[in-house]
Parts: structure tokens; C-alpha cells; sequence
């Protein structure tokens, strides 16, 4: 067995409409600003997957400075790092912590989970939600943050 742990965090960006958090595009009136789509949920699994195969991150296969990188869909990073992991590791379970003030996800967790479950072939999602409790914490208001932790099994 094998332990992973990611971490992602975006800042707010109040021109888009939307963002996407564990492959769902949620409307709530504004997005986040990063060089691909910005899924801090999709980031944070990958690279806790990544962790626990000691292949790097996904920084090391998408350089925020390539060009390749720029407007990438997180669904595409994850089905890289999917790849590099096939045949050798399957995941066993992921857990998922999402920080934020806004917007609401309570009643995205669900979707969220079954949604992830599809990417990543497995029942084993867990998602939760926490505020920041209006502290200056991970980006103070105006940013969103994921910790993502995951066991791999050897095949």
C-alpha cells in the first residue's frame, strides 16, 4: 500500500461565471485564476496520486510555464496521471477536504463524490467541506483550497 497527499489553492477570479471543482462546473458568479481550468479538487487527488507512486507532481508533467499547460482541463491531468499509475496501482480510497467561505458546496457533495468516482474508478470518495471560520487562512477570503489524501494498492 501506498499513501499520497496533494494540495492545491486558487485565488477568486470575479470575471468568470463558474468553477469547477472535482469535474463539476458549479455557477456561482465567479471562477478562480490558474494557468488550466483550475479544478483545486482534480489538482489535489492527482497529486496526492502522483505522492503515493513517487512519480513527482503535476507540476513535473505541466509545467505552469509550457504553453502546453496553459487552459489544460483538469479531467485531461487526471487522465495522464491515470495512466502513468495503470497497471501497477489501483486506488483504493480518497479523501477529500475542501476549504473555502464560498460559494456554498454542502449540496454539491454527492455529485461531487460520484462525479470523482467516475475519473477515478472507485467507490471510495469522501468529500468535505470546510470554512474558513472568516479567518485569513489559505488565501484569506478570496481563494479556494483542497488537501486530498489517497491509498494505492499494487495491482
Amino acid at each position: 500500500m501506498r499513501i499520497g497527499f496533494g494540495f492545491d489553492v486558487h485565488k477568486f477570479d470575479h470575471k468568470k461565471k463558474h468553477i469547477l471543482l472535482g469535474g463539476l462546473k458549479i455557477n456561482c458568479g465567479f471562477g478562480v485564476m490558474a494557468v488550466s481550468d483550475g479544478d483545486v479538487v482534480l489538482h489535489a487527488v492527482c497529486d496526492a496520486i502522483l505522492g503515493a507512486a513517487s512519480l513527482g507532481d503535476i507540476g513535473d508533467y505541466f509545467p505552469p510555464a509550457k504553453e502546453k499547460s496553459r487552459g489544460i482541463k483538469s479531467i485531461n491531468i487526471a487522465e495522464s496521471v491515470l495512466k502513468k499509475v495503470r497497471g501497477i496501482f489501483r486506488i483504493k480510497n480518497v479523501d477529500i477536504t475542501i476549504i473555502t467561505d464560498k460559494p456554498p458546496l454542502l449540496s454539491h457533495k454527492d455529485r461531487m463524490a460520484k462525479s470523482m468516482s467516475k475519473i477515478f474508478k472507485t467507490k471510495n470518495i469522501n468529500v468535505k467541506i470546510k470554512s474558513k471560520e472568516g479567518l485569513d487562512i489559505l488565501g484569506s477570503k478570496d481563494a479556494i483550497s483542497c488537501f486530498a489524501a489517497v491509498l494505492l494498492v499494487r495491482k
